[in-house]
């Protein structure tokens, strides 16, 4: 097997670039050097090996299959940031339906966008979007009951319901959209 520096120089270059756009917005943004990394920031050292994954997968076209792994680890990191931001621990109780299957889907998609592979994208797309919509549903259940212990304003729980009616509509034109023969 041939293998070229090309794609780790890529990897090394992106790497390089983060750390110099990361350094950059700390000495130009005053108010960021004072933010608590280890109490809000944590999230990131799960992000990263995660973008890392994928950007190996991206660089290396035999290792494409690292961007499953990727994606999940990238959507742990996001709910993870997100749940630590806002304190929503307790929303693990339906949270789980991003990682999975939503972060399998986020890596089959970038898998098939890598390997330029329509049909490998489409299947990650419908495997992201079914996370999604078991996410609505559960989030929907679950804050009815108040599982978080947080009250949601009104404007965020009549999004939510919306959502959830658009997906309904999404969902059902596809089902009355005659299937293309292959």
């Amino acid at each position: 097997m041939e293998r070229s520096a090309g794609g780790q120089a890529l990897v090394i270059g992106m790497v390089l670039i983060l750390t110099g756009v990361v350094y950059l917005a700390i000495e130009l943004i005053p108010r960021l050097s004072q933010i608590d990394v280890a109490h809000y920031g944590w999230p990131v050292f799960v992000l990263v090996p995660g973008i890392a994954l994928v950007g190996v997968a991206g660089a290396v076209p035999e290792a494409s299959g690292l961007c499953v792994p990727g994606g999940i680890v990238i959507m742990v990191g996001l709910v993870l940031f997100v749940q630590n931001l806002f304190g929503l621990f307790a929303t693990t109780t339906y949270t789980w339906a991003l990682v999975t299957p939503g972060g399998i889907g986020l890596g089959l998609w970038l898998q098939g966008t890598v390997e330029q592979a329509p049909a490998v994208r489409a299947r990650g797309a419908r495997t992201l979007g079914t996370g999604f919509i078991i996410f609505l549903v559960s989030a929907l259940f679950f804050e009815t009951v108040h599982v978080s212990g947080v009250v949601f304003p009104l404007l965020i729980r009549l999004l939510l319901g919306m959502s959830i009616i658009v997906v309904g509509i999404v969902v059902a034109r596809r089902r009355s959209i005659p299937a293309r023969a292959d």
